[in-house]
């Protein structure tokens, strides 16, 4: 599995506040994960949707029962935990290694309806301030790619989830190892994004079962999911060709790596269920 090493917590908090104060929040519709086409086309519905349709898929698996509380394992900007919690009248208390992002989310809650059964904090994925068998089930949206001991986080969710609660993963995946210059685009993505590692499947499932945790499905959505870097990275480009843009040249970069990535016919995407042991 290729590895960017130096990958910390306080790195990849530094990556979301950077990009985030150059103005890429909304370059997805406001979310800060993929969006989901059915078709695969990336026409017919807006990103917005799109994005918001990946955070209903989670929601479908996670299947929480009204009033039960979920975790919500690297948080951003609070949108999707406080969908969820509309949606499924449930509370959610999401966790993030931004302090910017824990404000945001904090502000947007404020100023939700369900604001209030939601709660935003600081915290390490590795080192949950929580007690065993706190939550009711767990979620994690591209957020385990940053961790660079996969397995450590996965167990030290599966401690803190109830014995019998879900745990929905949906994050990149590989569909084989990338070696020569895949591998330089790879090493690219990881070092552009403060990426840890991106797994293949067979990884996925070999974290979940060393962390205790019982794989349910394992779906790769890679090519409904698709269109969403050509997306990302048009508004990456549109916002490092503005006047006085912040950070233009790593955008414009960015943008290249992302659309590269999201061509490569090998660059997946794993919707998993897991279930507490």
């Amino acid at each position: 599995m290729t590895q960017h090493p130096q990958t910390a917590p306080g790195d990849v908090g530094r990556t979301y506040d950077t990009f985030a104060e150059a103005g890429t929040t909304n370059a997805l519709g406001g979310n800060i994960h993929v969006g989901y086409w059915a078709d695969g086309t990336g026409s017919g519905i807006p990103v917005d949707e799109a994005t918001d349709r990946l955070t209903d898929l989670v929601a479908d698996r996670l299947a929480p029962e009204h009033g039960t509380h979920l975790l919500d394992v690297g948080c951003g900007n609070g949108v999707p935990a406080l969908r969820i919690a509309a949606s499924r009248g449930v509370r959610v208390t999401g966790v993030t290694v931004s302090a910017q992002q824990v404000r945001e989310a904090s502000a947007r809650a404020r100023d939700h309806r369900v604001g209030g059964r939601t709660a935003f904090l600081l915290a390490d994925a590795v080192d949950l301030p929580f007690e065993d068998a706190s939550f009711d089930g767990a979620w994690a949206i591209e957020s385990l790619l940053h961790i660079g001991d996969r397995t450590a986080a996965l167990a030290e969710l599966h401690r803190v989830v109830r014995p019998g609660g879900r745990l929905v993963v949906a994050d990149l995946c590989l569909r084989r190892p990338f070696t020569g210059v895949d591998r330089e685009l790879l090493d690219g993505m990881l070092g552009m994004y403060e990426i840890a590692s991106i797994s293949t499947s067979e990884e996925h499932r070999t974290h979940l079962a060393r962390s205790g945790w019982r794989l349910g499905e394992l779906t790769d959505i890679g090519e409904q999911v698709r269109p969403s870097y050509g997306h990302a990275a048009a508004a990456f480009r549109e916002i490092a060709a503005s006047p006085d843009a912040p950070a233009a040249e790593r955008l414009t970069e960015a943008a290249e790596l992302m659309t590269t990535f999201g061509e490569h016919p090998d660059t997946g995407y794993a919707l998993i269920t897991a279930h507490r042991t």
